[in-house]
């Protein structure tokens, strides 16, 4: 069979995440895809309880997915991926679903790892992270009405405690029925979960199906015409952090001239913002706020008291405003491509490359997600078909990516030398090495042939020569035998998928550069997503790189030591 000459299509591998990363990638993509559908359509309707519905779908989805890949760690990288796709919503307020997301996975990670994996860590995790909803909501309130919301609330409940004729009963009891609620609800979705969902022996054909997607081009945008700045950015923080300690030590009217100054700066800078004013909830909010301040803070008994407390409402809607406005603001300038880039540069890029994988599956999941009311009909049979898909997607993405290591040396450097030495390594025992190794017979002071050995079976076969007969195979001075390209290409293709293993290739050059070489029988391992190692030399670098768009590390042989080596193969092959 002869490999020399066969040219093989352009591996379409991307870059290769650790597999955490990229189960958790797939993952968060299907609870965005949730949250975009279900939550858009809650919230716009101004549905109750909307947050806790959410967060206990949230749940499901996360005890399932650890179901289905059940490795620590793998819950609060979902949940992170999910809240930083939130972040480049088109909502103005992101801030505080962003929070929500990432404390429930975090919470359920700590519960599960803290009972190792058993059932009790799901049922006490759920129960308080769906819980944490509570509290979060809470302290928004603080946050954004300031502490004179609590004495409107305490009001508010004795006086419906005594119209309801409820005796012995305290302000705060109405918040601690409504934890112990959620905490109970909390445990039963995560038992409800343990016991149904995800069946392995459940997949079937159908959820392999390839349906069109839907674009998220238009859900996830910020508006072309944007312009961000940096010092902008760093001047918000600081009037938002300084209007929360200074703001309520201004008189009203001075607090209600330098509140509008900063709202009308934003309409002007943020558009958006501008939608925020045009929607009537937030008038309404306002406006009760004030009424209710007036008559209960306040009380009824004079004029004067009437005023104190309409302008203790008026406080707070102040505060509302700015608090709005801020987060509006601050939601927008996070987004500008340079803290991005930042970002990015400073060896945070997995979770950029994590999102990357989200983003480019999230149409798929938005498609699955809002299929015909009928598909909702069986709501286990879909979440089995979604957790399916989610396999499947994990799949193609793996057999679509290999990872290698470029050892690179210039010709008589070492580089078949220091790929012998990890051979015989006693501190890579967890690995096993298959594939070739070229071997250079010198005369008068040059290389004069090569030999190609399989490094498992130990046998060996001329590759090239200097001199002998012309060959219609070469690269530089020596010509290539078929023979010899013939043995190492089988050898390659021989390999087997074994756990832990590596395959090395010694070397790469211009042969393989214009599809010849081992160019051929390399495609199998890519598509397998194999951990390699490549020998090269300096001069060709650049090149391997662009055509075969890998998840490459270097290692040069003339600057590093073999101790930097094993460290590469630990953390980029394993």
């Amino acid at each position: 069979m002869i490999f020399a000459n066969m040219s093989p299509p352009r591996t379409t591998a991307t870059k290769r995440l650790p597999d955490i990363w990229l189960k958790a990638a797939m993952l968060g993509s299907l609870w965005a895809s949730v949250e975009i559908i279900l939550g858009s359509f809650l919230h716009n309707l101004h549905v109750p309880l909307s947050g806790t519905f959410l967060a206990a779908l949230g749940l499901i989805l996360l005890i399932n997915g650890y179901k289905l890949w059940p490795q620590p760690g793998l819950l609060w990288r979902a949940a992170l991926i999910t809240a930083t796709m939130k972040s480049v919503s088109p909502s103005a307020i992101i801030f505080g679903p962003m929070v929500g997301i990432f404390m429930e996975g975090l919470i359920l990670e700590l519960m599960v790892r803290l009972f190792r994996g058993r059932w009790p860590g799901f049922i006490i995790g759920g129960a308080i992270a769906v819980s944490w909803s509570l509290f979060q909501k809470i302290f928004v309130l603080l946050l954004t009405f300031g502490p004179d919301f609590v004495q409107l609330y305490e009001q508010l409940y004795l006086m419906a405690a005594k119209s309801l004729q409820i005796s012995e009963s305290v302000p705060f009891d109405l918040v601690r029925m409504i934890f112990v609620i959620d905490l109970f609800f909390g445990g039963l979705v995560a038992l409800f979960a343990l016991r149904t969902g995800y069946q392995s022996e459940r997949l079937t054909a159908d959820q392999t199906d390839h349906d069109e997607a839907v674009e998220s081009s238009e859900i996830f945008t910020v508006s072309g015409d944007q312009v961000f700045s940096v010092p902008l950015l760093i001047l918000n923080v600081l009037l938002f952090f300084s209007g929360l300690l200074y703001l309520d030590r201004f008189t009203l009217p001075v607090r209600a001239g330098l509140i509008s100054l900063f709202v009308l700066f934003n309409i002007f800078r943020y558009t958006r913002s501008l939608h925020r004013l045009k929607r009537p909830s937030l008038w309404i909010q306002l406006t009760a706020i004030m009424t209710l301040s007036g008559l209960i803070l306040g009380g009824v008994g004079s004029v004067d008291q009437i005023r104190i407390g309409l302008a203790s409402g008026m406080g707070m809607a102040l505060r509302a405003l700015f608090v709005i406005f801020s987060f509006s603001a601050l939601s927008i300038e996070i987004r500008n491509p340079l803290i991005i880039n930042w970002f990015k540069q400073h060896k945070r890029r997995i979770l950029f490359e994590s999102l990357s994988v989200a983003f480019e599956v999230l149409p798929r999941m938005i498609n699955v997600v809002s299929q015909k009311k009928q598909r909702w009909r069986h709501p286990f049979r879909t979440l089995n078909r979604m957790l399916g898909i989610l396999e499947q997607l994990r799949k193609e993405h793996t057999t679509a990516t290999a990872r290698v290591i470029l050892v690179v040396g210039t010709q008589g450097s070492g580089k078949t030398s220091r790929l012998q030495t990890i051979l015989g390594s006693d501190k890579l025992n967890e690995f096993t090495f298959q594939g070739i190794l070229t071997e250079g017979v010198w005369k008068a002071g040059e290389r004069d042939h090569y030999h190609v050995r399989d490094i498992q079976t130990k046998q060996s076969e001329l590759l090239c020569e200097r001199g002998g007969p012309e060959s219609s195979i070469n690269a530089g001075p020596f010509n290539f035998r078929r023979s010899g390209l013939d043995f190492g290409c089988q050898a390659l293709m021989e390999i087997e998928d074994v756990p832990g293993s590596i395959v090395i290739i010694d070397e790469i050059g211009h042969l393989e550069l214009r599809d010849e070489g081992w160019a051929g029988c390399m495609e199998t391992l890519l598509l397998r997503g194999r951990a390699m190692i490549w020998s090269v030399r300096p001069a060709l670098v650049e090149a391997v790189k662009s055509k075969w768009a890998l998840a490459f590390e270097t290692h040069v042989v003339e600057e590093e030591n073999l101790d930097d080596l094993l460290e590469k193969i630990r953390v980029h092959l394993r």
